[in-house]
């Protein structure tokens, strides 16, 4: 018998109530031994885009083959489909990944970035992904609760696939899937408009511009700032000054030395910033 696959875990739960312990005593059950990773329990809740993009930026680093559990579910219990599907890895295509999870966006990062549309939606489903519906009975709990699809449906159907290797038993294959548009700043001309995407605990505040958007020099501006200072590294920047950077996600941030940027700005999660060439 072969060991089970790794499982990496992605929600919105937070760690404050039971949810997550839950989910990983499901799994503990139906795959012992399988090692469990807490990518993270913090996505802000119900934010479909940040989830998509925080499990975007980490795929490359996690395992394959291996499981990726990922829940955030605003419309769970409505008619959005449970679903699984096989993905290559993208650094060696004879590996594999698969994703479970709601077919609402979330699992983008699967489908490689040409395949996916210009705007949210339900499209064809690449032809790199092998796509199913989870519908196998035996793959999920006796009870399934309609607000807790994480628990009940999510987990058992990845237990089932890092135990038996395969997920095409858990139900018929689907020719659509909901994706989301690559993450990415929008060319307006010479500036380049994006969003903030995702502020971690340190108050950076990463945006969907990428690194190969970057022109040599260029000013950034934020809720009526304009941020002078692009560095390499944090230390690069003056003490409590405000600075862009190219995080390690490969995307454009704003960072305070030492600091909030978050606090210090007043932006949030989903804040407009502009790019401008000088």
């Amino acid at each position: 018998m072969t060991d089970p696959l790794p499982i990496v875990l992605l929600t919105d739960f937070g760690n404050r109530d039971t949810y997550v312990g839950q989910v990983k005593a499901v799994l503990a059950a139906r795959a012992p031994g399988a090692p469990l990773v807490d990518l993270t329990h913090e996505v802000s809740p119900y934010a479909i885009d940040e989830g998509a993009w925080l499990l975007e930026t980490a795929l490359p680093f996690l395992p394959a083959p291996a499981v990726v559990l990922a829940v955030v579910d605003p419309g769970v219990g409505s008619e959005r489909a449970p679903i699984t599907l096989r993905a290559p890895a993208a650094a060696d295509p004879s590996a594999v990944r698969y994703f479970v999870g709601p077919d609402n966006g979330l699992l983008s990062a699967a489908a490689p970035a040409d395949t996916r549309p210009s705007a949210p939606g339900p499209c064809p489903a690449p032809p790199a992904l092998d796509v199913r519906a989870i519908e196998n009975a035996e793959a999920r709990l006796a009870t399934v609760s309609a607000t807790f699809h994480g628990r009940d449906l999510f987990a058992p159907a990845a237990a089932h696939i890092a135990v038996a290797g395969d997920h095409e038993s858990l139900g018929p294959s689907r020719d659509e899937l909901t994706l989301l548009p690559p993450f990415a700043g929008r060319a307006e001309g010479t500036a380049v408009r994006g969003t903030v995407i995702h502020v971690d605990r340190y108050g950076n505040l990463v945006t969907t511009i990428r690194k190969e958007q970057l022109p040599p020099d260029f000013k950034l501006d934020i809720n009526g700032l304009r941020i002078e200072h692009m560095v390499r590294t944090f230390s690069d920047a003056p003490p409590r000054a405000l600075a862009c950077h190219v995080d390690s996600s490969g995307f454009l941030a704003i960072a305070e030395r030492e600091g909030n940027a978050a606090a210090r700005t007043g932006a949030a999660r989903g804040d407009t910033v502009l790019l401008t060439p000088r």
